[in-house]
């Protein structure tokens, strides 16, 4: 099942407040519980278990902090007060830097493959509001996939547009509770934050579409026009 996500009207949406907001109490419970572990820990023979504990909170850390980012965008934009800043950006070098940035590059060089070009790709883009979407994306999948699975996110450049294309293997499967009883389609393409970074795509001219095959394998793309 394939659907293109819309981005109208997403700051409408009370469920997108309601959504951060619960990721947020879920990443302070687990860097409390992992806290509370190796408290246990201490002093213990327990081999290698605080060091996987405190890569654990270390983790949480780092997307505790990129929501509240998330939540400082929508304030603007509620308010009011967001201006895109777009501006011609040499790709490769964006990407580049965003995969080795602080404190992101150990989670995201694993995940991602950036395609080279032999010659300069450029775009008209906000880089803090691309950047946004493209660690939301990681997020989101990162959160849905099975256990011990990373997502993959490939950056690939073609005549007039780059894409941006994530796959993972999800931890459920879409029946429930992907599944909309009323509308009987997957739930999966009508998450507030789907949404939300439908519309971080639309400030670009670009697309942000969905793919949920049988059971449990999920392709998500995007597209932003570009010019080499």
């Amino acid at each position: 099942m394939k659907s293109s996500v819309s981005a109208q009207n997403f700051l409408d949406d009370s469920r997108l407040i309601e959504e951060i907001f619960h990721e947020l109490k879920s990443i302070v419970a687990s860097i409390l519980s992992s806290v509370e572990l190796i408290v246990l820990y201490d002093g213990k023979a327990m081999g290698n278990k605080i060091t996987r504990q405190a890569e654990s909170i270390r983790s949480q850390v780092i997307e505790l902090d990129f929501q509240l980012q998330n939540i400082r965008i929508i304030q603007h934009m509620l308010g009011k007060t967001f201006e895109l800043k777009r501006k011609t950006t040499n790709l490769l070098f964006f990407l580049g830097q965003l995969v080795r940035e602080e404190p992101y590059n150990n989670l995201l060089s694993p995940a991602v493959e950036l395609q080279n070009s032999k010659i300069p790709v450029e775009a008209n883009i906000d880089e803090s509001v691309m950047r946004q979407l493209i660690l939301n994306l990681f997020f989101w999948m990162n959160r849905h996939s099975t256990t011990h699975q990373i997502p993959k996110i490939v950056f690939r450049f073609e005549p007039g547009y780059f894409e941006i294309k994530g796959s993972f293997y999800a931890n459920y499967i879409f029946s429930s509770p992907f599944k909309s009883s009323e509308k009987g389609d997957s739930e999966i393409f009508h998450q507030p934050v789907c949404h939300m970074m439908s519309y971080f795509a639309a400030l670009h001219d670009g697309t942000f579409e969905i793919q949920a095959e049988p059971e449990k394998n999920v392709e998500v793309l995007v597209k932003i026009p570009c010019k080499a």
